[in-house]
C-alpha cells in the first residue's frame, strides 16, 4: 500500500525538479513546523484533511489536501517573487503525481493565494488502491460450483 511518506516524497521531488534551472533552484524544502522561526526563502509541504476508508471489500480510498507554503526572500517585496513561484508550481502539478513506477494520483483543484506575504498553493489528491492480501476480509462459506444456465426457449 502507498504511504503518506511516499506521497510526500513524490511531491517534494516534483517541486525540486520544477525549480531546476530557475532562480529558485537554491530554495530549500523544509520540514520544520510552522511554529518554528521561518527560514527565508523556503518551501514547506503539508498534507492535511486526510480521510481514508474502504471503497469496497478489496480497495481503500484516500482523499488528501496538499498545501505548499512559499516564504519569499523579502517579506516586504513579495509580489513578483510569489507570482514566479506560483507559475512554477502550477506548471509542475499539471501532470499526475507519480508515487511509484506503477502508481499515479491525479491532481485536482490546484489553487493559490497569498496570505500575509506567504504564497499558499493547494490541491486535492484522491486515490483508490487494492488492499494487500492480509487486509482482505475473510471469506465465509464455500465457493459455488459451475452453474449451467439455459436462457433459451424451453423445449419439450
Amino acid at each position: 500500500m502507498i504511504t503518506l511518506l511516499e506521497i510526500n516524497r513524490s511531491i517534494n521531488n516534483k517541486i525540486k525538479n520544477a525549480k531546476l534551472n530557475t532562480e529558485f533552484e537554491d530554495v530549500d524544502i523544509t520540514s520544520e513546523d510552522v511554529n518554528e522561526p521561518i527560514i527565508r526563502p523556503s518551501i514547506k509541504v503539508s498534507i492535511t484533511n486526510s480521510t481514508s476508508g474502504k471503497f469496497n471489500s478489496s480497495c481503500r480510498e484516500r482523499n488528501l489536501t496538499v498545501r505548499i507554503y512559499y516564504f519569499c526572500r523579502d517579506r516586504y517585496n513579495f509580489k513578483i517573487e510569489n507570482i514566479k513561484m506560483q507559475e512554477i508550481l502550477e506548471n509542475a502539478f499539471l501532470d499526475d503525481l507519480q508515487v511509484t513506477e506503477s502508481f499515479l494520483i491525479p491532481i485536482d483543484n490546484f489553487t493559490s493565494e497569498t496570505v500575509d506575504t506567504v504564497l499558499i498553493s493547494s490541491f486535492d489528491l484522491n486515490c483508490v488502491e487494492l488492499l494487500p492480501e492480509d487486509k482482505l476480509p475473510n471469506e465465509q462459506g464455500e465457493l459455488m460450483d459451475d452453474l449451467t444456465m439455459n436462457l433459451g426457449k424451453d423445449e419439450d
